[in-house]
């Protein structure tokens, strides 16, 4: 099969297969249920098709006659590509799993697998992809109107992309999947998406989840019945029971058991549990979000997180940035920290000074915004701050910025402006159209300094029409892009 010209409504998937036979088996399979398939039998074909289209799914070989499936994935990661990729493989270890899912594989297939296998996995890639593209495209046109998602948009770097994403996330009953640092604020995004959606008026119940023991987790999240062991002496109500109408909030699942995460997953699957010891399934209505620290992809590899569950927890993924990455931030929340505590203690404020602002925008925080909170609140107690307490070397010189290009230098004359050209050239208006667009595509990408998702939102397009944009009016080498 090959695309046609302007076909729109059939998911457009680039499969990357060497062997014949495979590549046509796959290409019957897909074919049949409506998808339009792009054959592609080597790293170098892949690589000329994906510089020319960005499709909605691509379907990855690893071991292929001209390169390896993954060193191609990274580099494409790289380059700036969005598309949802399924790593498919004959040769499949733990090692390459981890690998795959690093390099920014939605799926990792081992060979052979079933139709069945196959087509689910499509389906959910695709069904991610298509959020993130509408989650993209509406971002620019909303803005957070809770009280938390307000604190989130003024911050800088990743975290604004979250805060912007808050309120499309918020209308959405999707589940979602929050990963960061411990210390970066995940609760808060939380607790942010419940606030802007539906469920407002419904409960928000968190639990961690490395703070529950094994033991007693399932009972904790699903309840028991009265009798069921030796202290049951009523029906209990477990949180997810708890959470009826609003959103259950799963810090560190990570940390939950096997066991308990499959039953989870009916949860998500279903809608629908048993209490420990109960016959009758219980049915509930709520909205989950988790959060993790840990590379759950690199523990549902090696066993320790059920892939499944991952790929239903994750059907938005939102990722926080360190406070290292985002230092334009800590001014500012250092000023919040020091209103919110001071109050509270009713101890006057400390004010910093140019050099303890110089080492806290310095200072790598291993602890994040949680560990600049506990020192603003140290310095109020203390009724100073301590600069000392950040230990770092002095600051280097800073280097004398570059001049501009085409400055010219202390010896070369500045070259006189040539004077304006008239024209007696009158484009058609698909000429003149094309122009336009292009002009606006490529003042979107120097505006957002060659950042291809934010000149998508500047322009009010999704990522993968831009990213066809570029192709089409030949500007990708002239902004020197990926």
């Amino acid at each position: 099969m090959t695309v046609e010209e302007g076909a729109v409504d059939k998911p457009e998937i680039a499969l990357v297969e060497d062997e014949r036979n495979v590549r046509e088996l796959y290409l019957d399979v897909l074919g049949a249920r409506g998808f339009t398939v792009v054959p592609l039998e080597s790293v170098a074909a892949a690589e000329a098709y994906l510089s020319r289209r960005a499709p909605d799914l691509l379907l990855l070989d690893v071991k292929l006659g001209d390169g390896d499936g993954l060193v191609l994935l990274d580099k494409l990661r790289k380059q700036g590509l969005r598309t949802p990729v399924i790593v498919m493989t004959a040769f499949g270890t733990v090692d390459r799993a981890v690998q795959a899912l690093r390099a920014g594989a939605n799926d990792f297939l081992v060979k052979p697998f079933s139709n069945e296998r196959l087509l689910s996995s499509v389906a959910a890639a695709l069904e991610a992809g298509h959020r993130m593209a509408e989650l993209e495209l509406a971002a620019p046109t909303l803005a957070p109107s809770t009280e938390a998602g307000r604190a989130l948009i003024g911050a800088a770097g990743g975290l604004r992309d979250v805060a912007a994403l808050v309120p499309r996330v918020a209308a959405s009953d999707a589940t979602v999947l929050i990963r960061g640092e411990s210390g970066t604020g995940k609760e808060l995004v939380a607790r942010a998406i419940h606030a802007a959606s539906p469920r407002l008026d419904g409960p928000l119940i968190s639990v961690n989840c490395s703070a529950l023991p094994a033991s007693l987790i399932e009972s904790e999240l699903f309840g028991f019945e009265r009798g069921v062991f030796t202290g049951a002496h009523a029906r209990h109500k477990g949180v997810i029971e708890a959470a009826e109408g609003g959103t259950l909030f799963l810090d560190e699942i990570g940390d939950m058991p096997l066991e308990a995460q499959a039953k989870l997953l009916r949860v998500l699957q279903e809608r629908e549990f048993n209490r420990i010891g109960g016959r009758e399934p219980v049915k509930v209505d709520i909205r989950v979000i988790a959060a993790t620290h840990r590379d759950l992809d690199a523990m549902a590899a090696s066993g320790r997180f059920r892939s499944d569950l991952l790929y239903r927890l994750a059907v938005i993924p939102l990722h926080l940035p360190p406070l290292r990455e985002r230092v334009q931030d800590i001014p500012g929340l250092i000023e919040h920290f020091l209103q919110k505590h001071a109050a509270r203690k009713e101890r006057p404020q400390p004010r910093p000074d140019a050099e303890l602002l110089r080492r806290a925008t310095t200072y790598p925080w291993p602890g994040n915004v949680r560990e600049l909170e506990n020192f603003v609140e140290r310095s109020i107690v203390l009724g100073r701050f301590d600069p000392e307490s950040l230990r770092l070397p002095p600051a280097p010189k800073p280097l004398p910025a570059p001049a501009p290009a085409g400055t010219p230098g202390p010896s070369e004359p500045e070259a006189a402006p040539e004077p304006p050209q008239a024209t007696t050239v009158v484009p058609t208006l698909r000429e003149a159209v094309a122009r336009a667009e292009r002009a606006a595509v490529i003042a979107a990408l120097q505006a957002a300094k060659g950042q291809k998702t934010v000149a998508a939102r500047l322009l009010g397009v999704s990522y993968k029409t831009l990213f066809n944009k570029i192709h089409e009016h030949d500007i990708r080498e002239e902004l020197h892009i990926g």
